[in-house]
Protein backbone atom coordinates (compact mmCIF):
# COMPACT_ATOMS: atom_id res chain seq x y z
CA UNK A 1 0.00 0.00 0.00
CA UNK A 2 0.98 3.33 -1.07
CA UNK A 3 1.40 5.96 1.47
CA UNK A 4 -0.94 7.93 -0.15
CA UNK A 5 -3.66 5.11 -0.04
CA UNK A 6 -2.57 4.75 3.32
CA UNK A 7 -3.79 8.60 3.84
CA UNK A 8 -7.24 8.18 2.15
CA UNK A 9 -7.96 4.92 4.39
CA UNK A 10 -7.97 7.68 7.19
CA UNK A 11 -7.52 6.73 10.87
CA UNK A 12 -8.51 7.88 14.15
CA UNK A 13 -6.73 11.75 14.15
CA UNK A 14 -8.33 13.11 11.53
CA UNK A 15 -11.03 13.14 8.56
CA UNK A 16 -10.65 12.30 4.94
CA UNK A 17 -12.58 13.46 2.09
CA UNK A 18 -11.42 12.45 -1.59
CA UNK A 19 -12.65 12.02 -5.21
CA UNK A 20 -10.44 10.98 -8.56
CA UNK A 21 -8.83 14.09 -8.28
CA UNK A 22 -7.49 14.62 -4.65
CA UNK A 23 -7.99 14.83 -1.15
CA UNK A 24 -8.58 16.96 1.91
CA UNK A 25 -7.36 15.97 5.55
CA UNK A 26 -8.59 17.57 8.42
CA UNK A 27 -8.77 17.59 12.40
CA UNK A 28 -11.35 15.73 13.77
CA UNK A 29 -12.54 18.71 15.68
CA UNK A 30 -11.06 22.01 16.93
CA UNK A 31 -10.28 21.35 20.14
CA UNK A 32 -6.61 21.41 21.40
CA UNK A 33 -6.08 17.34 21.88
CA UNK A 34 -7.68 16.59 18.50
CA UNK A 35 -5.23 19.38 16.75
CA UNK A 36 -2.32 18.28 18.61
CA UNK A 37 -2.97 14.68 17.44
CA UNK A 38 -3.11 16.09 13.49
CA UNK A 39 0.09 17.87 13.63
CA UNK A 40 1.97 14.70 13.02
CA UNK A 41 -0.08 13.83 10.34
CA UNK A 42 -0.20 17.03 8.32
CA UNK A 43 3.75 16.79 9.04
CA UNK A 44 3.67 13.57 7.48
CA UNK A 45 1.42 14.97 4.15
CA UNK A 46 3.90 17.94 3.71
CA UNK A 47 6.84 16.11 4.31
CA UNK A 48 5.79 13.48 1.34
CA UNK A 49 4.75 16.35 -0.72
CA UNK A 50 5.69 15.48 -4.56
CA UNK A 51 5.38 11.49 -4.02
CA UNK A 52 2.21 10.63 -5.41
CA UNK A 53 0.58 13.68 -4.66
CA UNK A 54 1.23 18.08 -4.43
CA UNK A 55 0.41 19.21 -1.16
CA UNK A 56 -1.87 22.92 -2.49
CA UNK A 57 -0.29 25.34 -0.01
CA UNK A 58 -2.91 28.03 -0.92
CA UNK A 59 -5.36 25.39 0.30
CA UNK A 60 -3.69 24.42 3.28
CA UNK A 61 -5.30 25.88 6.81
CA UNK A 62 -3.91 26.95 9.93
CA UNK A 63 -6.48 27.53 13.13
CA UNK A 64 -5.89 31.36 13.98
CA UNK A 65 -8.23 30.34 17.28
CA UNK A 66 -5.24 29.06 18.91
CA UNK A 67 -1.81 30.08 20.22
CA UNK A 68 0.50 28.18 18.03
CA UNK A 69 -1.78 28.25 14.48
CA UNK A 70 -1.47 24.87 14.11
CA UNK A 71 -2.39 22.92 10.86
CA UNK A 72 -6.09 21.75 10.81
CA UNK A 73 -6.64 21.20 7.32
CA UNK A 74 -4.54 20.43 4.19
CA UNK A 75 -5.10 19.46 0.37
CA UNK A 76 -3.51 17.48 -2.00
CA UNK A 77 -3.64 16.77 -5.59
CA UNK A 78 -3.50 13.23 -5.95
CA UNK A 79 -1.28 11.99 -9.58
CA UNK A 80 -3.26 8.84 -10.95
Amino acid sequence: MSFVDELLAGGEDYRVTSDLGGAVFSSVDDSDDALRRFQPIADRVEANDGLGYDVVHRLTHRSSDHRDSPIDRIVINIHR
